[in-house]
């Protein structure tokens, strides 16, 4: 109690700034965000309106709400040594009733001493009653799993539910000793990437783009497992707890998501048929193998005449499209395959392009028969771009289609947005710089936002700037971009209009 008292203290001496960074802080990959959710644990008890308990037996331990308690300004998940039902042993557990999704998570806490617990902080979809029905399952992310075998260490992990379970695996984080003091675990969420957190420092990014993503609880549970080659309770050590300091939620101010029906819709469901459109087939010239691979059009869904498939685990076997690209530009890719259970579910897929090499990964068990977005990329005229695809997992790897796209240098010019207002924009990529202009029928306050697709905050071209009626050109430095498409958001007297365009 005292420790916490002192610290309180500290926290009203800072009161002002303190109060300021927990309501909105700023993010890396995020940028502003607002704080949606906190319990500090002030209490005398759990807050039932916002938690469940963890009820269920798992490995070793059956988890009771009897060992919840709240005092002193912290969550004990306390553990024991109980006969209960087939279990020798009782661990505790709290899930959120809400669900949240993308955004910033962090957790301050300590694990129980003694081995034989595994002491987690993740997100995961749950329901009170029924359990955990698949159809909205899917994704799981581990910011921590420990096992206290090892009070100098912890994993991260992500898994996919949808189409089928799969796992990045878990890494290994080296810290301090866990079970001696708090720590500070933070996670970061977002369409595009996952990034994990311990003290402030970054230690883990995954790619987050595989999956449909959806709502998901907050999970703080310790429960006795064998896991993390754990043989035995640490009885000795019993009772203990893993104690809880805080768990907040934050979520992006005015979030702008890949996964909007109209971006969606207008960017990456399917390719426009008034650009121009490069296709090369599995038979084409521009088709080359490593080694022969088998053709065949048993399966549905390709493009031409048939497909070709290879079942390999070398990564040096590959089949690589290379287009004949007329002219430099944004391109928009695209790749067919025939669909089935046996193709890969991560097949890494190489994109060659002007400012280097990405890579992407699909899942060829879903999505056949149509045009799948790999991203937008900026490609030199002639021959030096490529996609390849490389064999995985010693199963039918597929080698069907790719279409490139020439995504128009300007759109998004002279749009009417309403009667008062008028904007346009022009992105330069060579001079690194958005030319503009907004015409207003009144005088008023703008701020002139640019996002990536999957959210993030990537300039600000202006804020809060007085404008009076009439038309008013800009033209600001942005500094170095990727080439792609983005997302202009202008928010003209807290009215938001935005506008597309390629850079």
């Amino acid at each position: 109690m005292l420790k916490k008292t002192i610290y309180l203290a500290i926290m009203i001496v800072l009161s002002v700034i303190t109060a300021f960074s927990q309501t909105t802080i700023t993010r890396p990959g995020m940028g502003d965000c607002k704080l949606v959710f906190e319990d500090n644990f002030d209490g005398t008890a759990l807050n039932t309106d916002v938690w469940d308990y963890r009820t269920d037996t798992r490995f070793w331990s059956k988890q009771v709400p009897e060992n919840v308690t709240v005092s002193d300004g912290y969550l004990y998940l306390n553990v024991k040594r109980q006969d209960i039902g087939t279990t020798q042993y009782t661990g505790a557990g709290v899930i959120t009733k809400k669900g949240y999704r993308y955004g910033y998570y962090e957790s301050r806490f300590k694990i129980p001493p003694g081995k034989g617990w595994h002491t987690s902080f993740w997100m995961m979809y749950r329901t009170p009653s029924t359990g955990i029905p698949y159809s909205k399952l899917y994704q799981e992310i581990d910011v921590c799993e420990n096992d206290s075998k090892s009070q100098t260490s912890y994993t991260t992990n992500l898994h996919n539910y949808s189409p089928v379970h799969t796992s990045f695996g878990g890494k290994g984080v080296t810290t301090p000793n866990l079970s001696s003091n708090f720590h500070v675990w933070g996670c970061e969420f977002m369409p595009k990437e996952v990034k994990f957190y311990f003290e402030g420092n970054l230690v883990r990014t995954l790619d987050a783009t595989k999956q449909p993503h959806g709502d998901a609880s907050i999970w703080l549970t310790t429960i006795a497992a064998p896991l993390g080659g754990t043989d035995t309770v640490d009885v000795a050590k019993l009772p203990s707890a893993a104690v809880y300091d805080y768990v907040r939620f934050y979520e992006q101010l005015n979030p702008v998501y890949l996964d909007s029906a109209a971006i969606n819709d207008s960017l990456t469901a399917t390719p426009n048929a008034e650009n121009l459109q490069i296709i090369v087939d599995n038979t084409d010239a521009g088709c080359t193998f490593s080694s022969p691979w088998t053709v065949s059009s048993g399966i549905t869904g390709f493009h031409g005449t048939n497909y070709a498939y290879y079942s390999s685990t070398s990564s040096t076997t590959w089949a690589k499209w290379t287009p004949d690209i007329p002219e430099d530009g944004n391109y928009r890719i695209f790749m067919r395959w025939a669909a089935y259970s046996n193709r890969p579910t991560a097949a890494p897929v190489e994109i060659k392009h002007t400012e280097g090499t990405t890579t992407v990964k699909v899942n060829q068990t879903i999505d056949g028969g149509k045009w799948n977005f790999l991203g937008s990329y900026q490609m030199t005229a002639g021959n030096a771009n490529y996609v390849k695809i490389n064999c995985s997992g010693g199963i039918n790897t597929i080698a069907d289609a790719v279409l490139f796209e020439k995504i128009p240098v300007e759109t998004a010019l002279n749009d009417i947005l309403d009667e008062n207002v008028r904007f346009w924009i022009n992105a330069n990529s060579k001079t690194n710089s958005i030319l503009g202009a907004v015409n207003l029928n009144k005088n008023s306050v703008a701020s002139l936002k640019i996002y990536s697709l999957v959210g993030t905050l990537v300039s600000e071209v202006f804020h809060n700037k007085t404008f009076t009626s009439g038309n008013t050109t800009f033209n600001n430095h942005l500094g170095k971009l990727a080439n792609g498409i983005y997302l202009a958001v202008l928010n003209v007297d807290n009215q938001a209009y935005t506008q597309i365009f390629s850079y």
